[in-house]
């Protein structure tokens, strides 16, 4: 143990133990007199001493607890005092020191031991918090209904996974956020940044849907226990309930421009041009496995349990086979879209952001904003323009049918969804080369929009 003279500067300067430990430090000043750190941050004065036994004898030396460290500024608040324990300045705990050992001099023994602390369970993370709520809460294990039934997991479980491991544990690029941020550490203000992040990279709605799981775990834990208290807030939602659907479609323009771009972009191209041509989402993309893909392009989608969605089995177009083949193999690369170590595609953030600054490159003027989910409501609405049936293109989106039909229809669709997947492709391979100069009706405004400005530079 480091003996150390003790002062109220040095002693207000103290750290928290690492988690499962405790720091000791003797005092120079005061022979006997102990400080000691916990993990929390709790500093308490303790006296080495050998006590008296009752019989005339002296025990062995041991440590008694007498209080805990109040600063000589009684408006100070951070520290952690125990309740029910005496708070002592360093002065106080000194003057307590000479008295219990003038006492023990004498052979009276200054008091009952006092018990060693409770050992302090390790801090929760959000990480453990997390493991817990989907334990208890999400899974239901253990629980059962008032007739004694076990109770269903939720449904929405793969769902609330997804978030926390992709936009609350760590990003999309991989790098950690909050999975070992202390719970209690979490403020309003790392709330709203990790919003704003999430809402610039994938949407207001997105940035709802993680804040509507976050504060669902909050509020758990803060029903729990006594000390927490859960930094959402009303007022942090990005959008109005009648805003929450997106509407964003990229148009004919637009989509050449895309397409121009991601030609530029590697893989992460070709993962957003196959976006566009499967309709499918993207987790269940990026995971696309060459044991999943036949030759002549078969894909066999693989399905969570209680996962919504019907989309079993698609068959590639022969322009999105045609990007699948393209792509680099290797044993060690297992998945289409492969990323830069051994799993799939990643980094979603810098490479949309990269994606974008080239079609703003290629346009000469400013993409309106949009995200990677929008290229599937794209795919939806070319798909309807095509000619293909709404029931046709829900069953190739993996969308739950509804009502009756849902649960009494249990064809594969394979044929429907293959031709519609095809329609599908021909209309995007007629957009990105449209014969004779017709120009469909928003490019249309756009440039009239882009020649007017033109007209007023010059006049101006």
């Amino acid at each position: 143990m480091a003996t150390r003279k003790f002062s109220d500067p040095w002693l207000r300067g103290l750290k928290a133990a690492a988690p499962g430990t405790r720091d000791e430090w003797l005092d120079a000043g005061e022979s006997g007199l102990t400080v000691r750190v916990s993990p929390k941050r709790r500093i308490s004065f303790w006296l080495i001493a050998r006590y008296p036994e009752g019989d005339g004898t002296f025990g062995n030396p041991s440590r008694r607890a007498l209080g805990d460290f109040r600063p000589a500024d009684a408006k100070d608040r951070i520290y952690i005092v125990k309740k029910g324990v005496t708070a002592l300045t360093l002065d106080e705990a000194r003057q307590k020191a000479r008295e219990w050992k003038a006492m023990i001099a004498e052979g009276i023994d200054p008091g009952k031991p006092a018990q060693e602390p409770e050992p302090e369970t390790e801090p929760d993370t959000i990480a453990s918090v997390f493991a817990e709520y989907y334990k208890r809460h999400v899974m239901k294990e253990g629980q059962k209904d008032g007739r004694g039934k076990p109770l269903a997991p939720l449904r929405s479980a793969s769902e609330i996974q997804r978030i926390f491991d992709h936009y609350i544990f760590d990003d999309l690029d991989g790098n950690e956020r909050w999975r070992n941020r202390l719970i209690g550490s979490i403020s309003r203000r790392d709330v709203t940044e990790l919003l704003d992040t999430i809402q610039d990279a994938s949407g207001a709605t997105q940035s709802d849907a993680v804040l509507a799981q976050l504060s669902a775990m909050f509020n758990w834990h803060a029903a729990r226990g006594d000390d927490f208290v859960s930094p959402i807030v009303r007022g942090m939602k990005r959008t109005k309930s009648s805003e929450r659907k997106r509407k964003r479609v990229l148009s004919d323009e637009e989509i050449r421009i895309f397409w121009q771009a991601c030609e530029a972009q590697g893989t992460f191209g070709a993962f957003c041009q196959s976006l566009l041509l499967t309709l499918q989402r993207r987790e269940k993309l990026r995971l696309m496995h060459r044991d999943f893909v036949t030759s002549d392009g078969l894909w066999t989608i693989p399905t969570e349990d209680r996962e919504k969605g019907n989309a079993e089995y698609i068959r590639l177009s022969p322009l999105a086979m045609d990007i699948v083949k393209k792509q680099p193999t290797s044993q060690s690369a297992p998945y289409i879209f492969q990323g830069r170590l051994k799993g799939p595609i990643n980094g979603f953030t810098k490479d949309k952001a990269a994606l974008d600054a080239k079609m703003e490159q290629i346009a000469g003027y400013p993409i309106p904003h949009w995200v990677l989910h929008d290229l599937r409501r794209t795919g939806k609405t070319l798909m309807i323009r095509a000619g293909v049936s709404p029931h046709i293109s829900e069953r190739v989106m993996g969308h739950v049918i509804p009502g009756v039909e849902g649960v009494y229809d249990q064809h594969d669709y394979l044929a429907e969804k293959t031709a519609a997947l095809r329609k599908l492709a021909a209309l995007v391979a007629r957009i990105l080369k449209p014969k004779g100069n017709v120009v469909p009706i928003k490019q249309r405004d756009r440039v009239s929009a882009h020649a007017g400005e033109n007209l007023k530079a010059v006049s101006g």
